[in-house]
Parts: structure tokens; C-alpha cells; sequence
């Protein structure tokens, strides 16, 4: 075989590995995929979880013992999106929660169920696009769901006569989700966000993921898998950031994040507090890996969380 040749070859073949890990990226990153109760039982074994997986289990037991409501809401392009709501005796607030990548309310939000249920405050457990009983095939990075957090603002404002004052809290993409759709037109009884390790950027954060997964240069990984998020899932991972719309916002936000992360870096929210234009708190738990600062220093979020709400959670 001639030099040309050979080059030629191993240009095929490059192209070849880094196409294929572009398509792997998004099968894994974007596309839709269920577990049975078994797999999401093994995830709180395997995961940051693990040392409270009984306590988790008997939250989410407490939660569905109250006999939450089931909502739902259809989305701006379609999909019935649904959620559990649980009203507290004479609310002081409704708090809404969206959970993370491949995750569930019940669970992200599981020790602080009832700990908010219990301080006099509402919930909605939001199953956002593509998990759980709602509807889609596509994971959306907080760019898609941004307007579904919208329209569950819109939703819980007009179940509860516009009296209760709405708090959007968001764990991981959830945060993304939540802060993402801060600059957008919302009702007036929303009156803050609450961030947990949420990252800046679905751009950033793929980027760092492809990287930390595969070991891959971004280029052109990252982009043949946004030119996919684009062609086929109808969306770019450039379409939106959390921190230009904490910019564009002056809606408080209390951060939360764990220096230990090494899922979404918590530069990431250190970013996203700098960039935000509203009354602003931060809580770094020293330590604490992806979505577990509640677990490494409860007593010191659980404070920050409550003092948040009985500050800002009022009309």
C-alpha cells in the first residue's frame, strides 16, 4: 500500500472512532432510557446514595403515604409532562422540583421531602421530558425543559390562585433546567431559584463529560454530537446557558455545590453565582461529590435552604 493510501486509511479510520463516539455520546447523553425499580434501587446502592439508601427508600415511602397528587401539564410542542403535588397544611410556600440526568424527584429530593413538607411548604416533584411518566425521547439539557419550568410556574401559579408564593429548585440538570429559565416571563408569585450543582453551560458540561468518559478531544467530538442534537433531537447545546440567564435575571438564587464533584465541577457554579444579577447565596460543601452536599452537611444546607425560603418565599 502507498504512503497516500496508508494516510488515507487511518484518516477513514480516525473518522470512524470519533464518528462512532459521537453517536455512542448521544445515545448515552440525549436518548431516552427507563429503569426498572430493581436498576433504580442498585443506582442508590452504587451511588454518593449508598450510606442512606434505607432513609432514601423510607422518604420516598413517607412521600407516597401522604397520597401526593397527580398533575400533569402538556408542553409547548406536545408531551404530556406529570408530577406529584403535595400540599401542606396552611402553606407558607409551594417549592418545585426538578431532578437531574437520568434521575427522579423522589429520589434526588428524598431527604428533603419531608423536611419541607414538615416547615410548612408545598411541593410539586416535577418528572421532567424523557424520565419517568412523562412523555419524550429526548433529554434536553435544561434548553428544552427551561420552557417546561415555565409552564409549570404558570401551572402551580393558577392552581394555587396566585396566593402562594413558588420557589424553583432544580438538582444537577434540574438546577440547569431551573436557572435556565430564569430570564423568561414568569408569574409574579415566582419568587427565587435554588441551584444544586448545576453547571453552566449543556455545552461545557457535555464537553467535560466526553472527555472525562471517553478520554477524547472535544473537537470534533463535541460537535459532531451537537450537530446530531441538532438534526435529530431539534436542539444545539449552544442554544442556552444558565449563567446569561441568571444575567438576564433578578430573581434570588441560593447555590449549593460540592467541591468534590467531579461530574459538573463546582467552577461551574462558582460561575453561574459571579454571572447572576439578583440577591445571591452560596453554600460549597467541603468534600461532597456530585449531587451529595445534602448528604456530606445536612444540618448546614438544610439551614441555608430554610433560611432562603423564609426570606425570599414570601408575596
Amino acid at each position: 500500500m502507498k504512503g497516500w493510501q496508508k494516510g488515507a486509511a487511518a484518516a477513514a479510520a480516525a473518522a470512524g472512532v470519533l464518528g462512532g463516539a459521537a453517536v455512542l455520546g448521544f445515545r448515552r447523553a440525549v436518548l431516552r432510557r427507563d429503569r426498572t425499580e430493581e436498576e433504580w434501587d442498585r443506582k442508590i446502592y452504587r451511588s454518593a446514595y449508598g450510606a442512606c439508601h434505607d432513609e432514601i427508600v423510607a422518604d420516598i415511602q413517607w412521600f407516597f403515604e401522604k397520597k401526593p397528587e397527580e398533575v400533569s401539564i402538556r408542553s409547548r410542542d406536545g408531551l404530556r409532562l406529570r408530577g406529584y403535588y403535595l400540599e401542606a397544611p396552611e402553606a407558607k410556600g409551594c417549592v418545585l422540583l426538578f431532578h437531574g440526568f437520568r434521575s427522579k424527584g423522589v429520589m434526588d429530593f428524598a431527604m428533603v421531602l419531608p423536611e419541607l413538607y414538615q416547615n410548612g411548604y408545598s411541593m410539586l416533584v416535577v418528572d421532567q421530558r424523557a424520565h419517568g411518566r412523562s412523555e419524550g425521547k429526548y433529554i434536553g439539557y435544561g434548553i428544552l425543559e427551561r420552557y417546561d419550568c415555565q409552564q409549570w410556574a404558570f401551572y402551580m401559579d393558577a392552581k394555587t390562585g396566585g396566593r402562594v408564593p413558588l420557589i424553583l429548585e432544580g438538582m444537577s440538570m434540574g438546577a440547569a433546567t431551573v436557572m435556565m429559565a430564569a430570564e423568561l416571563p414568569m408569574p409574579k408569585s415566582v419568587r427565587g431559584i435554588v441551584a444544586d450543582c448545576g453547571y453552566n453551560s449543556a455545552w461545557a458540561e457535555v464537553r467535560h463529560c466526553i472527555h472525562k468518559w471517553y478520554r477524547l478531544p472535544a473537537f470534533p467530538v463535541l460537535h459532531l454530537t451537537d450537530l446530531l442534537c441538532r438534526t435529530v433531537a431539534g436542539y444545539s447545546l449552544r442554544d442556552a446557558t444558565a449563567a446569561e440567564s441568571l444575567a438576564n435575571s433578578t430573581l434570588p438564587v441560593l447555590f449549593i455545590h460540592g467541591t468534590g464533584d467531579d461530574f459538573v465541577p463546582a467552577s461551574m457554579t462558582e460561575e453561574n453565582y459571579a454571572a447572576a444579577a439578583g440577591e445571591k447565596r452560596q453554600v460549597l460543601v467541603e468534600g461532597a461529590v456530585h449531587a451529595a452536599s445534602y448528604l456530606k452537611d445536612r444540618e448546614r444546607c438544610k439551614k441555608a435552604l430554610l433560611d432562603f425560603l423564609e426570606t425570599y418565599a414570601k408575596l
